[in-house]
């Protein structure tokens, strides 16, 4: 089995919040993270190597689509070979499932390894990855599932609270860790 810690992850996505999660999710995993804000910019970092284990992609990007990526990766010997897992809330759209089903009736180009409906939960998410590399979980660094847990925890408390306990929880989380004395 192959251990996080020896594997590269890139996550393409043109919500910078999305990327900053699926991506700190995965470092607490004890993966190496690279990130992309957009298809371009994922290609370009294909480009200058070293090449990622598996990327993680969203489908509905401006400029350059998660769909064009797919074309353009199956059609580069060496890129082909990169598993993908496509994370997106639009693939059920019919205008993306169209574009997808294209890739995928090609018989030269394989499609993704794995989809995953937006939003995901980091445990969701790290387990499909694992899944992919062939990671056995429990080679994960310690304290990865703790990690995971709050990360859940804590996204399902954002999702009902309202403005006045969001501003409160970020200005402890600016604030920084206190000690058991309050300081």
């Amino acid at each position: 089995m192959r251990r996080p810690e020896e594997l590269t992850v890139l996550v393409v996505d043109d919500d910078p919040d999305v990327t900053l999660f699926l991506g700190s999710v995965l470092e607490d995993a004890g993966f190496r993270v690279a990130t992309a804000g957009g298809g371009l910019e994922a290609l370009e970092r294909l480009r200058r190597g070293p090449l990622p284990d598996l990327i993680s992609l969203d489908l509905v990007m401006p400029g350059h689509s998660g769909i064009r990526v797919l074309h353009d990766l199956r059609k580069h010997p060496e890129w082909s070979r990169i598993p993908v897992i496509v994370v997106s809330g639009h693939s059920r759209e019919p205008e993306v499932r169209r574009g997808l089903d294209e890739v995928l009736a090609d018989s030269a180009l394989s499609g993704p390894s794995l989809y995953l409906e937006k939003p995901v939960t980091a445990d969701s998410y790290v387990e499909a990855v694992c899944r992919v590399l062939e990671v056995d979980r429990a080679a994960e660094s310690p304290g990865a599932g703790d990690a995971d847990r709050l990360r859940s925890e804590v996204a399902a408390l954002i999702s009902g609270a309202g403005p006045d306990a969001l501003e409160a929880a970020l200005q402890a989380l600016r604030a920084g860790p206190r000690r058991a004395d309050g300081r």
